[in-house]
């Protein structure tokens, strides 16, 4: 598809959403807040994972669509509050590509590129008169072990065969702590909290995603369940 094209046929789906926004809209939409909406923006965020999963192409492109709805109905919200419109967004994001690729868009050397990011990242939030702590870089509303991991990646690094004697002792002491988990829980839930942090520290060494492993495997054994209840 031309650019021409690419550009007109965005330009109907932000005119789709201002007319279902308008006073002879749909009700539904004109009812809809920023904070209503928030369920849905998880919603497809998840199904466009399950999406790429299968990969299939068609349901990835129908998925990234429904996800694209979201973002152009929030910024449609705010446009009508006045706060801000679609290419603010835009541009917004563009400015931010630019800013943290100064090896692409300035002379910078690619070498590095990695510390330079959180560097720049660390600027912006300077600007912006936010605090650079774990608390704002790591937002609570991230699935936990995906909050977990990131927090992996910020503590101080140990080999993955330290981290694997800590899961050792970890699972030795679960097995004791099982046999009086009723007068032992909050011992129980101790040692559980450092083995699935000890979990997530191994994955930010060998440089894997828990979250996306976990998922993955649960698909998995669901449909092997489906599948054996129809035969």
């Amino acid at each position: 598809m031309s650019a021409d094209k690419q550009l007109k046929t965005f330009r109907e789906l932000i005119d789709i959403m201002a007319l279902l926004r308008s006073e002879n809209g749909c009700p539904w939409d004109r009812q809809q807040t920023p904070e209503s909406l928030k369920k849905h923006i998880l919603e497809e965020s998840y199904e466009l994972l399950e999406a790429i999963d299968t990969d299939n192409p068609n349901d990835i492109c129908d998925e990234l669509g429904d996800l694209l709805l979201q973002i152009v109905f929030q910024a449609q919200i705010f446009s009508e509050k006045g706060n801000f419109d679609i290419a603010d967004v835009a541009k917004s994001i563009s400015e931010k590509l630019k800013r943290r690729h100064p090896h692409i868009f300035d002379d910078a050397s690619y070498e590095g590129h990695e510390q330079r990011w959180e560097e720049i990242k660390r600027q912006e939030r300077s600007e912006k008169g936010l605090p650079d702590t774990l608390a704002q870089r790591l937002p609570k509303t991230l699935p936990a072990l995906k909050r977990c991991t990131k927090f992996a990646k910020k503590c101080p690094q140990k080999t993955s065969t330290e981290i694997l004697a800590g899961m050792h002792m970890s699972l030795k002491n679960i097995g004791f702590l099982t046999m009086e988990y009723k007068s032992k829980k909050s011992e129980l839930e101790e040692e559980m909290s450092q083995l699935l942090l000890a979990a997530c520290k191994l994955a930010a060494v060998i440089n894997l995603d828990p979250e996306d492993l976990l998922r993955k495997k649960t698909s998995q054994l669901i449909y092997e369940i489906d599948s054996k209840h129809n035969l």
